[in-house]
């Protein structure tokens, strides 16, 4: 207990810095994406025909809540202007006689033009603009059917072959962007775990012990204390992201889902795959600053290729397993989003697990072994340099 106090006392701005962090990038990031529409987009128009048609296809487009029709241009050239300037970031081009070639069943086609630039801007716009076209163009074949003299009843069901309602589970939303929340919460605590806590540590006690000897008492108690250290620094960590998991779904309602028990074996083995790497790195970097900035780089990569941002199958071909092998941050981020938006038992969850033991199996001894070797190295030169002295 006493040895616990010493290491919070001694750790407590840099215990502090992960926790208060932490929960402050969670409320920044979940603010950000609390609400997943994106609404009341620009809309422009340009109504060559000015039919009852084609008002009604304008005033349906203004009743939809995700566009604003608030500019109308009197050629195509004007309204692809406002799309380059940014005035606007779609629009629509209704040709001439477009219900008179209804009425004549020529098929006319409406241009719909959208800024894609902008992806999400773009699939929102396209969504917005093709369910109120696609009910007007229903309405419109209905009229045209009655208008030749079919009855209503079966006009319609020419026109509406079959109905479908659809029910989306897990999460109703369907954002991508709140599916990255279960990313972001993990990596950041874990650009705190490894160049603050972990690494740092590692270095420090590199260097206790290369000039004590590790069967000694002093070694043995050197050892014990490092173990102790990252099992506090790790328990901390599970607590931390667990709590800002918790947040969010208080706050932003992301889905907080599955059995806790299975949280705790997949973040610990998290952590300690993330130790074994720390072994491993520290084994030939013996500068923090150096680290740091190599850890900062890295990061990167590890959020764009974790799984979560771009899929495996956009990835080339041997990629993703190279990956797997390489960091252990994609074993667990994919996991964490499925139990946590799916709620998966430990059948589902099995395949999950055994892919970070695999890991820690092949990682943990590895990275022992480099550090040992180094402490081995240093004790040596520290034995050659005693002898030259």
């Amino acid at each position: 207990m006493k040895s616990l106090f010493k290491i919070l006392k001694e750790e407590r701005s840099s215990l502090l810095k992960t926790i208060i962090l932490t929960i402050v990038a969670t409320l920044i990031f979940g603010y950000a994406m609390s609400n997943p529409y994106i609404e009341h987009l620009p809309f422009g128009v340009v109504d060559r025909d000015n039919s009852n048609l084609s008002r009604t296809i304008v005033q349906q487009l203004k009743i939809s809540p995700g566009l604003n029709v608030n500019y109308y241009a009197n050629s195509d050239a004007e309204l692809e202007k406002a799309i380059k300037d940014r005035r606007v970031n779609g629009g629509i081009i209704i040709p001439k006689h477009f219900e008179k070639d209804i009425s004549m069943a020529k098929s006319p086609s409406a241009l719909l033009l959208i800024d894609g630039t902008d992806l999400p801007i773009l699939s929102n716009i396209l969504a917005y603009a093709s369910q109120v076209l696609g009910t007007v163009n229903a309405g419109a074949q209905i009229s045209v059917l009655q208008g030749n003299g079919m009855v209503p009843y079966q006009s319609k069901q020419t026109v509406l072959n079959f109905s479908y309602v659809e029910r989306v589970l897990y999460e109703p939303q369907s954002s991508y962007l709140r599916y990255l929340i279960y990313t972001l919460i993990p990596l950041v605590n874990q650009g705190f775990f490894v160049p603050v806590l972990l690494v740092p540590a590692l270095m420090k006690k590199k260097e206790q012990f290369a000039h004590i000897k590790m069967r000694s008492k002093e070694g043995i108690k050197a050892i014990l204390g490092l173990i102790g250290r990252l099992l506090l620094y790790s328990t901390l960590c599970i607590i931390v992201i667990f709590t800002c998991l918790c947040i969010v779904d208080k706050l932003f309602c992301v889905p907080l889902r599955g059995d806790i028990l299975i949280y705790i074996v997949l973040m610990s083995l998290f952590f300690i795959n993330l130790t074994a790497m720390g072994l491993a790195l520290t084994s030939f970097m013996d500068n923090l600053g150096h680290f740091i900035l190599f850890f900062n780089l890295i990061n990167i990569v590890i959020f764009l290729t974790c799984g979560v941002v771009m899929p495996d199958y956009l990835l080339p071909s041997g990629m993703p397993e190279a990956l797997n092998s390489l960091w252990p941050f994609r074993h667990m981020t994919v996991a964490l989003k499925m139990l946590s938006l799916k709620g998966l038992s430990w059948d589902l969850m099995l395949p999950y697990l055994q892919n970070e033991l695999n890991f820690g199996a092949f990682w943990l001894p590895v990275g022992l072994a480099m550090y040992a070797a180094k402490i081995a190295f240093m004790k040596y030169k520290n034995s050659k340099l005693l002898q030259k002295a």
